[in-house]
């Protein structure tokens, strides 16, 4: 249906009727009519008077319009809609709607105005470094695809809006390097966000569930970061960026296993301490997750297994406990697990003192009241810090924690390495968007493995990946 002059006027006023923000104002100047809408707050007051009205109502007053918004209006930003959603849908983004009805016909038009509420660029709090760049991304999408620009000053830097969310209209821009990236899969991803229909989508945590489709998979598919040189280094591998109007975080398909144990700083050391570091993330990572397990078994199903020292000092620790070593172990995985869970819930200010007394407190108080022995209360607290070192895992090696301390604690040594086989075969048979998710390892590609655990920067900086 054409767009009339009163029909898009007596819309808006139905559509954001007791919308306290809405401005809307009509005006007569010489033979035309001029009507001018936009949210307070979303538009910059001055940009409005300023840059658009000013100039248009200076225009009209000489004579008839034309329709010549592009002549008058010299802010930038102009789009012409071609129905009342597409209007609506602009003003909630901050755009100024501008109807001019004249002798010579209807003309309607769109200006940007953009003010909202805006976060300082800031260092990201989660990915951490001591060296390199350390500009982190922040909620506006525009600001942040200025940010991409700075590190990426090329042509081949593309930028692709999409909407997601029938009632939360959230823009989603895909960012990739067209000579670099895999066009067909560019394509898909735009097909797989616009073929999902939710009704909002509030965070880049959202569409990273909306992508999995009905996987519920046990690791990360989809990768997510606040640092700007990060998702740079992935466009330059070949990888697609996703960034969410509203979140700090954005995604980069495809993602695989590895990617957890690289570190942007990496690339800035030298390969002998950057390749010893990623290995110690890689034994980190099997201390947090097998550690329990391994100690609970080879307690109560194999003690032959253990160092005579060893097992005299755990027999003295646990005389007179009175639980089990498997449960002792449980319960206290347990209480780590709540005390974490309340120094991140907690105000920052007090929230990481809450969790160090909590801690220190509840473990001391374990042993003094016979309740826990020294020995656990190191395994559980040597497996609980190794997890963080691999932030990307963290919950995944929590529930794989207790998963396999079940295992341990009911079957041993069998029971581990039938877990072992199983996590194996899921992770070899996973993939993420089509690449395999234990790439370059497993299907073997030697090329690839030279930024495994093995780390050549002079190799591996900046060159495609093939997934």
């Amino acid at each position: 249906m054409e767009l009339t002059y009163s029909g898009a006027v007596e819309g808006l006023q139905k559509e954001f009727k007791d919308c306290g923000d809405f401005q809307l104002g009509e005006l007569t100047v010489g033979e035309n009519r001029l009507a001018a809408a936009f949210f307070r707050g979303m538009c910059d007051r001055t940009a409005v008077s300023e840059t658009v009205l000013h100039p248009l109502l200076t225009r009209l007053k000489e004579g008839i319009f034309d329709g010549n918004f592009g002549a008058v209006l010299y802010g930038g930003g102009l789009s012409f809609p071609a129905d009342s959603g597409e209007i609506s849908h602009a003003l909630l983004r901050g755009e100024v709607f501008l109807a001019v009805e004249s002798q010579s016909g209807v003309y309607f038009c769109l200006a940007a105005a953009y003010a909202g509420v805006h976060r300082a660029v800031t260092q990201p709090e989660t990915d951490v470094t001591l060296r390199g760049p350390r500009l982190g991304f922040v909620e506006d999408g525009d600001k942040s695809m200025v940010m991409l620009r700075q590190f990426l000053r090329t042509g081949d830097l593309k930028f692709v809006s999409l909407y997601a969310g029938e009632v939360s209209h959230t823009r989603i821009t895909l960012a990739y390097l067209e000579s670099r990236a895999d066009l067909s899969f560019v394509e898909a991803l735009k097909k797989k966000i616009a073929a999902r229909k939710p009704s909002s989508v509030m965070d880049a945590g959202y569409l990273e569930l909306l992508l999995q489709g009905k996987k519920n998979p046990l690791f990360p598919l989809v990768g997510s970061t606040e640092k700007v040189d990060k998702v740079a280094s992935k466009l330059l591998a070949g990888r697609v960026a996703l960034l969410v109007d509203g979140s700090p975080f954005v995604l980069t398909a495809p993602y695989v296993f590895w990617e957890g144990l690289q570190s942007a700083e990496d690339y800035l050391r030298t390969p002998y301490y950057a390749t010893a570091i990623r290995c110690l993330r890689f034994l980190a990572l099997l201390v947090a997750v097998f550690l329990p397990a391994l100690f609970v078994a080879l307690g109560e199903f194999h003690p032959h297994l253990l160092p005579k020292a060893i097992l005299e000092q755990l027999n003295t620790s646990r005389e007179g406990l009175p639980f089990t070593l498997f449960w002792e172990c449980f319960f206290s995985l347990v209480v780590f697990e709540l005390v974490r869970e309340v120094g991140v819930r907690m105000p920052r200010t007090v929230g990481d003192a809450v969790g160090l007394v909590a801690s220190i407190i509840l473990g001391d108080a374990a042993v003094e009241a016979g309740l826990a022995s020294t020995m656990v209360i190191m395994a559980v607290a040597l497996s609980a810090v190794c997890a963080f070192i691999v932030p990307a895992f963290m919950y995944a090696t929590a529930l794989l924690r207790f998963s396999f301390l079940i295992l341990g604690g009911f079957f041993g040594l069998p029971g581990i390495c039938v877990g072992v086989c199983l996590l194996t075969a899921l992770l070899s048979a996973e993939d993420s968007f089509g690449a395999p998710y234990l790439s370059p390892l497993s299907p073997p590609h030697l090329k690839g493995m030279e930024d495994l655990l093995l780390t050549l920067p002079k190799k591996t900086l900046g060159r495609r990946e093939e997934l």
